[in-house]
């Protein structure tokens, strides 16, 4: 039915309207963006210049040993009005606990030393966890450095000498960045950071209040039961939330750029570069072009999120994690040495700020922008998608009020379980994994590559049958546990040994353009090494078996099976394979793992079993540790050697493109028949019970 974009009008106004009544959501978008920044602007400006000028003014107390073996320098020490001399038998302690503020110890025959022309010692005593005492540091260094640079003139002259020959060449910079490059890079990263913040809390309120909300007060089914199709209530309230984004975006924009033009005319007055407003209007305008993308993306990601919510508070809270995961993203901003290329242009979220300091900067770089804009729009479409599926799932919209009640280990009574894991135990299982393996890896660093391997396999297949026992699910159906049909291993050998040699490609291709740390490859060089030592069924039974077990049923079988009901196979698929490449912990090879992941996917799908997964998975592993330990053997077959680069013969990767392309052709045809049960949705349940 085609969309009659006159009530996805009506809708639009009606949840606008809605929005601005609501007091708070009013507040988050409006308010808050006009007044904070000026506010917290002129306070802090006007308490670090309060702050400043009273440290500034501050008396140090200090300590002086041996003072009568420098009468000079203790004659600068006393005519000084902000250092007070003071007698302390525990000075160490004093300092350390902030009582006194630094001290200066002379050797033993200070200035006579000096005069003899030999080598003497002075020292400065200071605590370096405060402010105060670090600032007394330098005004003690002051005299010391005017005595020194009057001794060794003396010295030079006494020797018929001049003075200059101490300094046989002035050193002059110029600095040629222009005045918009300078400002730019300055308020870029903070622009940058904020902008995303508030991009993203404009559709947090938003989106909590056209759906927890209308839950709460009830309207939702009225809004229901009117005359108008799903999906263009759908739209009309997701349009409503980019508005409240993007107008959030907007009133940031102004203000924080009437904050920046006064902040820069205050830190002008002594900076040189600072004084006038440089940075060009057209930047405003391509930061908020790059932004509108970013706005829908984060409006489809929230309201798909907060439509499960059954009221505001739990609206919050679903939406709270989503703040947070921002963060990492973000921060890459502050990072040292990192600007925007074509490969960080693809990180939705990182490249919106670092294009912002760019514009900011005054350069506009044409093919950054448009992956910019074309991966952040392909995500947004992505949760547009999200949201659609989840407002056609009544077990979303019409959720229940009552009480979650589940224990830690107790199992759930089979009446009231479901024969699937929900997608919610598969993502909590994937964020608990994730995390554990970072945690671990960095423990068993010195356990030896046997004992990490092992501890690694364990911890993932541990959560899965604790979830699956404890959650009373089919097991069968969870992990995909039935033998294909015989003609499946055929297509699933030919897959796995062609989509190997396509990943080695595109390992070999990302390591052009992102070439792997020296240290990344002496890690996998120890890995080949001390396994060549072993015996080569142990060796592939640690590399290769273990893993295509371990990692598949909780991959291909335990998660692929809890998202594919909510998610439906694509959307699954995908964000499996994302999971199996983050489990890595290998950035540099998080493309290649990827790949390789949809591929198992595939097989796991279409061949309705999680065996020839496992089949593909024990290949993968196997192949590339076979051609390290063959290594010469290999280099010396003449169509496979390159000079000119790491890269496989174009005739091979063609090759196994057609053969990749023809065996997931033949598992897709056989495999059918196997799969059409498949793809009926398990019974749609409140993904939070999965727990209980």
């Amino acid at each position: 039915m085609p969309y009659r974009f006159d009530l996805i009008k009506v809708i639009l106004k009606k949840e606008l309207l809605d929005l601005l009544r609501d007091r708070r959501t009013v507040f988050m978008m409006v308010v808050l963006p006009i007044l904070l920044y000026p506010l917290l602007l002129i306070i802090v400006m006007q308490v670090t210049a309060f702050q400043v000028g009273r440290l500034e003014e501050k008396t140090s107390r200090i300590v002086v040993l041996n003072g009568e073996s420098a009468p000079r320098i203790m004659d600068e020490i006393q005519a000084c009005p902000v250092l007070e001399i003071v007698d302390s038998l525990n000075w160490r302690a004093q300092i350390r606990e902030g009582e006194l503020d630094a001290a200066i110890e002379f050797s033993t025959g200070f200035e006579e030393t000096i005069l003899e022309a030999t080598e003497t010692q002075v020292t400065v005593y200071f605590n370096s966890s405060r402010d105060f005492s670090r600032l007394t540091k330098k005004r003690l260094e002051e005299p010391l450095s005017a005595y020194r640079d009057e001794i060794i003139e003396q010295r030079i002259i006494a020797l018929d000498a001049d003075p200059a020959m101490l300094e046989p060449f002035t050193q002059a910079e110029e600095n040629l960045a222009s005045d918009e490059q300078q400002q730019g890079t300055m308020v870029g990263r903070i622009l940058g950071y904020l902008l995303v913040f508030m991009v993203l809390t404009g559709a947090f309120y938003a989106a909590i209040d056209l759906t927890a909300g209308e839950k709460e007060r009830g309207t939702l089914e009225t809004l229901l039961v009117s005359p108008v199709g799903r999906m263009e209530i759908v739209y009309g309230k997701f349009l409503a939330t980019v508005t409240a984004s993007a107008l959030t975006a907007s009133l940031n924009l102004i203000s924080m750029g009437l904050t920046a033009v006064y902040a820069l005319q205050m830190l002008g007055k002594g900076i040189s570069g600072l004084g006038s407003i440089a940075i060009s209007p057209l930047s405003l305008f391509f930061v908020f072009l790059i932004v509108i993308p970013l706005a829908v993306l984060f409006s489809g990601i929230c309201l798909s999120i907060a439509v499960t919510a059954r009221n505001y508070k739990e609206g919050q809270s679903a939406l709270t994690p989503v703040m947070t995961a921002v963060i990492l993203p973000v921060m890459v901003v502050f990072l040292p040495g990192v600007e925007i290329n074509p490969t960080i242009a693809l990180i939705p979220i990182s490249n919106v700020v670092l294009l912002t300091v760019e514009f900011m900067s005054g350069n506009y770089p044409l093919l950054e922008t448009l992956i910019t804009l074309l991966s952040t729009s392909i995500f947004a479409l992505l949760s547009i998608w999200w949201l659609t599926n989840q407002f056609n799932q009544e077990s979303v919209l019409f959720r229940h009020a009552d009480d979650i009640k589940w224990s830690l280990f107790s199992r759930r009574p089979a009446a009231t379980a479901t024969p699937l894991p929900s997608s919610a135990t598969a993502l909590l299982t994937a964020m608990i994994l994730l995390i554990a393996l970072s945690l671990i890896g960095s423990f068993t660093q010195d356990w030896g590559i046997i004992r990490a391997l092992l501890t690694s396999q364990a911890i993932i297949i541990l959560p899965v049958i604790w979830i699956l026992y404890r959650g009373n699910h089919d097991v069968k159906r969870s992990l995909a546990l039935r033998l294909p049909r015989p003609m499946v291993w055929p297509a699933a050998f030919i897959i796995a040994l062609s989509g190997w040699l396509v990943t080695v490609e595109l390992a070999a291709l990302q390591h052009t353009m992102l070439p792997f740390p020296e240290d990344l490859l002496e890690q996998f060089t120890e890995l080949f090494n001390t396994l060549n030592t072993m015996p080569l069924a142990y060796a592939l039974l640690l590399l290769a078996v273990l893993p295509g077990i371990c990692e598949e049923l909780l991959c291909r079988g335990f998660m692929l099976r809890a998202f594919r009901p909510r998610l439906g196979t694509t959307g699954a698929i995908v964000i499996v394979s994302i999971i199996f490449g983050l489990l890595h912990m290998n950035p540099y090879r998080l493309l290649p793992t990827i790949v390789i992941g949809v591929l198992l996917a595939l097989l796991s799908i279409w061949s309705g079993s999680i065996y020839p997964a496992m089949l593909g998975h024990f290949m993968n592993n196997a192949l590339s540790f076979l051609v390290h330990k063959n290594e010469a053997w290999l280099s010396e077959i003449e169509w496979l050697s390159s000079s000119e680069s790491d890269l496989l013969p174009l005739g091979v990767v063609i090759i196994a493109v057609i053969f990749l392309s023809l065996g997931l052709y033949w598992l897709h045809r056989i495999g059918s028949v196997e799969t059409t049960g498949e793809d009926k949705k398990a019974p749609a349940t409140d993904p939070f019970r999965a727990l209980s």
